[in-house]
């Protein structure tokens, strides 16, 4: 608690903080366009800071309080190019006039590819602008996360979630660092910890996992950040990055929108609006369909989007800039029977309706101070219908106890339906500074955060037919209202000290961030980085931080779990009369509420070289989740009265009665426990040739190598598969294996540009360099203990494990062992030409050469090696986009 009352000390402090006996100066100036038409809300920025202004109707705009030193000053308005330049400030300065062109192919500098900007949102951040995102045609922001460095290019697929897996080489805890991944769209951080739906078809559910994100359209994305590396103080409940989506904002004319692939198309349309009032109503729409393949219409996806958002000067005294945003989608995700289909085994459906309300603002007090509160509300309906075969026994009852039970026909259908209704509501109140002191520059930034997660749906809801009864753990309906709320309230400071010599620019963050996280976990994360700058051409940079992510609702509160012991299941008949079960039910609650949240660490560090058009990146990063949340096996035993039949007198009907003979059934469930431990180590490179001028070509070359190692400390309880010699059914106790995934891929990226002709042509050639899973701890086929049929724990001594009387319990090492990928490559060429109105037309091919290698993976226990093909089949798509 003494940390804790330190940072409210320092936040207070921060807030009230005298820093008027720094001289500070103007910077001023106006906008225009090519044509020298005054520019109306240009942002005009010194980046590192929280000094800005937008432009009046005359294009005027006027930074107030800066402190002497060098700066980057950056200007940007939607549909225009933006401008970066290095200044330096040590007096006031008027008419400092910026001249931007309208975003075109036309114009000389044309950027397709992400780029790593210096930010005040991590330490390691790709910033994909507007140009890169229309040259790659994508349809939801998963497709705009291929340009980043290391990260493997294909056709668009909704037919499965799409989750942001940052600086990870995959492996069987994916979601793990896919759940610690913060998106945030327009200030608004989206949240899956509220999702409970953990049953839905096909593994379509977002429960414990990152946000889907096909949900999100790119069809009207100004830009996206990636924060790869240690986020900001300002950043929290996440362990592994954050994306950070950023929505048209301004004028535009009409566009309207149409992408094709052969599985897949997509309309779109968005405008700007400007009121005779002052600000701007942007709206936008989008519908997508898709199909798994071209030629089958059994799995589908189908997406809605629409939006509106304002943004008004509400004072120009007080730079007090507002906006609001609503947003509405529509989401269906299913199997369906197909034409040519007799009979369907299995149906599902996942459709969400979701709401998102944001609003925001800064004005000058407090030096800056900015807020926001936001909202989401989704509607989740999932339904899961699958044939089974009887007859079965099937249970009704909710409570604990013994009770007559009926069957199920010969063919059924277990049919499950989920309704869920998560809502998240976070706000954020925080103010900005800049002063200097001792030469040293400062720009704080202190502010207070506060999430809401809660689940009010109605829950699980099955069909009679559906609770089938059987010794092993099974689910009931259950209502997500019952679950309480998850909350998280946060204090935050961060300080960017900057130092300016002559040949030598230096930048020290230094943040601290305290969690409050479900009402019991006072957590501190620290998050630093340096960077120094030498003659303008090399750069060093180190990072240090720390995160924690909450469980979700669903880890804390998974429901109850049904345990059906047959006491009597011998009597099925065609003659009603003669049907009868009984059937005893136990009832587990778990109780998960000592679970930790998840703890991330990331340390990183590399260097820049930046001369004559010359760009050379290279960073090396240890990132490690500890805490990880994951489901595991428990066993529990239970006693088992036998009951027989006797036939009532007189009747041809049958009674049951129970008898004295009593024995002992076991089996195991899943409960969730912190027992994943992940660590990733690797290298990132990123290589900017200089342009060849006389034929605008730029190439690129970015790659990365990545190891992940993966461990879970909880024991693997198994059942015997057969006696084998054993007097009874028994389960094995095993350790658990862990493995090290690596992944190294680089990407070519050459990008042809005629302005002349407005035509943009690039080749991507990848290549996969490494692709294997090496076991690190092969665990011993037998086990060193057994659970007993009454639950009792026995240890195996290490010198009789390979005995005999355990061969029941032996289990094969082939089920850990994988075969390595060898190196290949795969070629995608991108086109878009611009017409003189502005209309854009482009195509893409990935795979174009129809280079499809093959290679054997390890033989079966019976001798079988399977073919693996390495790369999809070609795959194109053409994508139109008109301006009006």
């Amino acid at each position: 608690m003494k940390s804790y009352k330190y940072l409210l000390l320092l936040f207070f402090t921060t807030i009230f903080s005298i820093t008027a006996n720094a001289q500070k100066y103007q910077f001023s100036g106006k906008v225009f366009d090519a044509e020298k038409n005054p520019l109306y809300y240009a942002v005009v920025n010194l980046k590192g800071t929280h000094i800005y202004d937008l432009t009046d109707e005359n294009g005027q705009y006027i930074l107030e309080d800066i402190v002497p030193g060098k700066y980057t000053l950056y200007v940007t308005i939607l549909g225009y190019q933006n401008i970066e330049k290095e200044i330096e400030i040590n007096g006031d300065v008027v008419n400092y006039n910026f001249y931007l062109e309208e975003s075109s192919l036309a114009l000389d500098e044309v950027v397709v590819t992400a780029k790593v900007t210096q930010s005040k949102e991590g330490s390691t951040t790709y910033k994909i602008g507007s140009d890169a995102i229309q040259q790659i045609q994508p349809i939801s922001v998963s497709d705009i996360l291929q340009l980043i460095p290391g990260n493997q290019v294909g056709s668009t697929n909704l037919n499965r979630v799409a989750q942001a897996d940052l600086r990870n080489a995959g492996g069987d805890y994916s979601s793990l660092n896919a759940f610690g991944t913060a998106v945030i769209l327009d200030g608004n951080q989206l949240s899956t910890d509220g999702v409970m739906q953990s049953g839905e078809g096909a593994g379509h559910s977002t429960a414990n996992k990152g946000i889907d994100l096909r949900e999100i359209s790119a069809s009207n994305i100004e830009s996206v950040e990636v924060v790869s590396g240690v986020p900001s103080a300002k950043y929290g409940n996440v362990t592994s990055g954050a994306i950070i989506i950023n929505r048209k904002a301004g004028y535009t004319p009409y566009h309207f929108s149409f992408n094709s692939t052969p599985n897949s198309y997509q309309f779109g349309v968005n405008k700007g609006f400007k009121s005779e009032k002052g600000g701007f109503l942007n709206i936008d729409g989008d519908y997508t369909y898709n199909n798994a393949t071209g030629v089958s219409r059994k799995r589908y996806y189908q997406r809605i989007n629409m939006g509106l958002m304002w943004t008004k000067e509400i004072s120009k005294n007080l730079e007090w800039n507002h906006n609001m945003s609503l947003r509405y989608g529509l989401n269906f995700d299913g199997q369906r029977k197909d034409p040519d289909e007799e009979v369907v085994q299995a149906k599902f459906e996942n459709r969400s309706h979701n709401i998102i309300f944001g609003t925001n603002g800064s004005l000058k007090v407090l030096g800056r101070t900015t807020y926001s509160i936001n909202g989401n509300y989704t509607h989740r309906y999932s339904y899961k219908d699958v044939i089974d075969g009887g007859p079965t026994i099937v249970m009704e009852s909710l409570e604990e106890g013994t009770h007559f039970a009926g069957y199920s026909p010969v063919v059924f259908n277990r049919v499950t339906e989920f309704y869920g209704e998560p809502v998240n509501i976070n706000g954020r109140l925080e103010t900005q500074q800049t002063f200097k002191t001792l030469g040293f520059r400062h720009s704080t930034t202190s502010g207070f955060e506060f999430s809401y997660n809660k689940n009010y749906g109605k829950g699980r809801v099955l069909a009679d037919s559906t609770n089938v009864a059987s010794n092993t753990g099974g689910q009931r309906e259950m209502n997500f209202y019952n679950a309480p709320a998850s909350e998280i309230y946060s204090f935050y400071f961060q300080d960017d000290i900057s130092l300016d010599k002559e040949k030598a620019n230096y930048l020290f963050k230094v943040g601290l961030r305290y969690d409050y996280m479900l009402k019991r976990y006072h957590l501190l994360s620290p998050r630093i980085s340096l960077s120094a700058r030498y003659f303008e051409k090399l750069r060093f940079r180190l990072a240090y931080g720390i995160s924690y992510k909450t469980p979700s609702m669903l880890q804390m509160y998974p429901g109850p779990t049904y345990f059906d012991v047959k006491n009597l299941d011998k009597s099925y008949s065609e003659d009603e009369a003669r049907r009868i079960a009984v059937v005893t039910t136990y009832i587990y609650q778990p109780t998960h509420e000592n679970i930790d949240p998840s703890k991330g660490t990331t340390l990183e560090g590399g260097f820049d070289i930046d001369h004559d058009g010359f760009n050379l990146r290279v960073t090396g990063f240890y990132k490690e989740i500890n805490n990880g949340i994951s489901s595991v096996s428990n066993l529990l035993t239970f006693d088992k009265q036998v009951w027989d039949t006797l036939t009532i007198a007189g009747t041809n009907a049958l009674t049951a009665i129970p008898t004295d003979s009593i024995v002992r059934v076991s089996t195991t469930f899943p409960v969730y426990e912190n027992s994943v431990q992940s660590q990733t180590q690797g290298i990132e490179l990123s290589v900017q040739f200089p342009k060849i001028k006389a034929t605008s070509t730029t190439i690129n070359l970015s790659g990365s190598y990545l190891k992940t190692h993966e461990s879970n400390d909880a024991l693997t309880i198994k059942g015997s598969p057969n006696l084998g010699g054993a007097s009874e059914l028994r389960y094995g106790v095993y350790e658990r294996p862990s493995y090290d995934t690596y992944v190294t891929r680089s990407n070519l990226t050459i990008a042809q540009h005629i302005p002349q002709i407005k035509l943009m042509v690039t080749l991507m050639t990848e290549i996969n360099w490494i692709n294997k899973k090496e076991l690190t701890n092969d665990p011993s086929p037998y086990p060193f203990a057994y659970y007993s049929i009454d639950g009792t724990y026995n240890v195996i001594p290490e010198g009789e494990r390979a005995n005999e009387e355990y061969n029941d319990l032996y289990r094969s090492s082939e089920y850990f062992t994988t075969a390595p990928q060898p190196i290949y490559f795969n070629f995608h060429v991108q086109i878009r030409k611009e017409t003189k109105q502005g209309h854009n037309f482009s195509f893409y091919a990935s795979n174009f050469l129809w280079y499809n290698p093959t290679y054997e993976g390890k033989a079966s226990l019976d001798g079988r090696k399977a073919i693996h093909y390495l790369n999809s089949k070609v795959t194109f798509g053409i994508g139109f986009n008109f301006k009006l």
